[in-house]
């Protein structure tokens, strides 16, 4: 009686009351056709082989032309930033020329050369025409004003 009320196990583990039995048996035995059919299942056959060989090659090439486009992406975008930047330089270079040429030639040398040099003069009175325009940006003339 003192055994059953003193069932405290002192320590970090408990023991076992009862020891487990172990399945102490021969493995079981596989016939020969069972073997042939696992053998079939499990194994690598020629088929399966070609198979992931060619899933291989393909996949390897399908990879290589990926870097060449990478690479290809990577030299047009290289091109572009330098064409970009020749661009910026020929812009830049033709502001200059035009900013050279308004200050040389600026307007009231154009008026007074043309009205010095080359006669021209003001319109007068008499050679303005006006007329009422329907509302477009332009106008045709299909006779003569004179």
């Amino acid at each position: 009686m003192a055994s059953v009320r003193n069932k405290y196990v002192y320590g970090n583990t408990a023991r076992a009351l009862r020891p487990v039995e172990r399945d102490m048996r021969s493995p079981r035995k596989v016939s020969g056709r069972s073997r042939k059919s696992i053998d079939r299942d499990t194994g690598m056959n020629p088929a399966f082989m070609l198979f992931m060989t060619l899933a291989m090659i393909l996949t390897g090439i399908v990879c290589v032309q990926y870097i060449r486009l990478q690479s290809s992406l990577t030299t047009y975008v290289d091109t572009i930033s330098a064409m970009e930047i020749e661009l910026q330089s020929l812009r830049a270079e033709n502001d200059d020329y035009e900013s050279r040429i308004k200050g040389a030639i600026g307007l009231e040398n154009i008026k007074k050369r043309a009205m010095d040099e080359l006669g021209m003069t003001y319109a007068s009175d008499d050679q303005i025409v006006v007329y009422n325009s329907d509302g477009t940006d332009y106008v045709r003339q299909f006779v003569s004003l004179e």
